[in-house]
């Protein structure tokens, strides 16, 4: 398994690809929904090079939690010792056992959209697929006539379900989103963004 770390600049230069990808499928999507929160700065310029509107949507897994904790402790833990650990993760089924999401969204804001027709659906990783299978139900469930797509900078081969658009496969991404030197930068970001986005609600 590869691994590759991402700066912010990467991740939009990458984007950029994603996107060029979706545009040759000539899918003219009228609406980005990123996983929040690792998926914001792949939305903002999917949604940006489209001009077209962004919205977040949340799953979170019943550990989450203790994941927090984890985190926590992770960063005192040498990066190469870090790696090694994550990969070994990968590669067993833990997530594929723990398959269980809960999955939430501004259903006010969400309303204003009620009708457009093609959506994107961006994450960062699709690891299990779990996260996107039960995102994609649930908006499914929402948005009554519409056509979906999923588009991710990486995907893991072993995955439940296959994204239309990608730009890696098996590959371990530690970008803004993860436990990386950008990480604080990403998380203001964010909580900027965040504040914007509630502001509209």
């Amino acid at each position: 398994m590869d691994y590759l770390e991402l700066s912010k600049k990467n991740v939009q230069e990458k984007s950029k690809e994603l996107f060029t990808k979706i545009k040759d499928d000539n899918y003219n999507f009228e609406l980005v929904i990123f996983i929040a929160r690792g998926a914001l700065y792949i939305g903002q310029e999917i949604s940006k090079l489209n001009n077209v509107p962004l919205l977040e949507i949340k799953a979170t897994r019943k550990t989450s939690f203790l994941k927090s904790i984890i985190k926590t402790i992770m960063k005192l833990i040498p990066k190469n010792i870090l790696i090694y650990m994550r990969k070994k993760e990968m590669n067993s089924n833990y997530h594929e056992k723990n398959s269980e999401r809960k999955v939430d969204f501004n259903h006010k804001q969400f309303q204003k959209y009620k009708k457009v027709k093609e959506i994107i659906i961006v994450d960062d990783s699709i690891d299990s697929g779990n996260t996107i299978l039960e995102v994609k139900k649930v908006l499914e469930d929402f948005f009554d006539e519409a056509e979906f797509k999923i588009a991710a900078l990486n995907y893991m081969k072993k995955t439940i379900i296959k994204p239309e658009y990608y730009i890696f496969s098996d590959t371990m991404l530690n970008g803004p989103w993860s436990d990386s030197k950008y990480n604080k930068e990403f998380i203001k970001k964010y909580e900027e963004w965040k504040k914007e986005y509630e502001k509209k609600c």
